[in-house]
């Protein structure tokens, strides 16, 4: 193996170790705030479904307007 080849496979070595030990210092570091907005994106995603199927619950469906897509028209 050339000597040129020896030192770009140890200067892509240090690169990958360099983006991962980059990587994993940003997870540890930052940590509890993606906690905490994994959390919050959890919550506003039940919250939401919630909402949604109490206003499934509370529509009649007679305010809505008449559906345009072919499937919707078939099936009526």
């Amino acid at each position: 193996m050339s000597r040129a080849r020896q030192n770009a496979m140890r200067s892509g070595l240090v690169v990958l170790g360099a983006v991962a030990f980059g990587y994993l210092s940003f997870r540890i570091g930052f940590k509890p705030y993606l906690d905490r907005a994994q959390e919050a994106m959890d919550n506003s995603r039940s919250d939401t479904s919630a909402d949604a199927v109490r206003d499934a619950a509370d529509d009649s469906g007679a305010d809505l307007a008449p559906s345009k897509d072919p499937a919707v028209v078939l099936r009526d």
